[in-house]
């Protein structure tokens, strides 16, 4: 079964077997750091959840009020979670569930949306919850139809428009753990207004990122490196590259 995504690519089942893979490892190890980072987790949505890998992680470790979103290219018989649980939406456009939840993240899936559509996004994630972990790709680090790369800086803005700081506590508790994919290891920030502070961690509020500084790019330096040189390549074979990665690790 083929699909389009929102960027205008058509993703097949083999794409997403191959993101349910690296995504379920991760999940496994990250899901138990966060529950202990943010108090009282007892809801999540996943913005951009394809089949719910993520949300079945966070269902595997007792919190099972949660919900994906995604888009009608997600195969329903494919889900990992109830499909009560999953609403088709899409992904450009203005997302309201009319609820909060404790927590909402969004891994990886910004950097496909139209670029326009990128502060309304923002807005999507702020209006469900106090607390967001996010991650997107940042210019150069390639893939399928990443038409929306963007630096750290440009979300961390959108995000401050709503009242939401930056907190890096996720990316030095899970940098050196092999199972973890390094698109989450590298790019993930917390984010959270004045109420989503009172419900982190104390370690995890001593890592306020100072308005004044930068989000640091904690890749290594072959890898930034290599961003440098993936930013030059045309988005054709930015493409190809990442189809043929796919290819070969399923």
């Amino acid at each position: 079964m083929s699909s389009t995504h929102p960027s205008g690519a058509v993703y097949g089942d083999q794409f997403f077997s191959y993101t349910d893979a690296l995504s379920r490892d991760s999940a496994a190890a990250v899901v138990p750091i966060l529950a202990r980072m943010v108090k009282g987790v007892t809801s999540v949505a996943d913005f951009g959840c394809a089949r719910g890998t993520w949300l079945a992680a966070w269902r595997a470790a007792g919190v099972t009020n949660v919900a994906g979103i995604d888009g009608s290219y997600v195969d329903p018989d494919s889900l990992l979670i109830p499909r009560d649980q999953f609403h088709a939406m899409d992904m450009n456009g203005d997302i309201n569930l009319a609820r909060r939840f404790d927590l909402v993240h969004s891994f990886e899936v910004a950097e496909h949306l139209k670029p326009e559509r990128s502060a309304d996004f923002v807005a999507s994630l702020t209006r469900h919850a106090d607390i967001v972990l996010f991650s997107a790709a940042p210019p150069g680090q390639g893939g399928l139809n990443h038409i929306n790369e963007r630096p750290y800086e440009t979300w961390r803005s959108l995000f401050r428009a709503h009242g939401f700081d930056a907190y890096d506590a996720v990316r030095p508790e899970i940098q050196d753990l092999a199972d973890v994919s390094y698109w989450y290891r590298y790019n993930m920030v917390l984010y959270a207004n004045d109420a989503g502070s009172l419900r982190l961690a104390p370690d995890v509020q001593a890592t306020r990122i100072p308005d004044n500084r930068p989000i640091l790019d904690v890749s290594p330096k072959l890898f930034q490196l290599r961003k440098k040189m993936i930013r030059v390549l045309p988005r054709g074979m930015q493409d190809w590259l990442a189809r043929a990665k796919a290819a070969s690790t399923t």
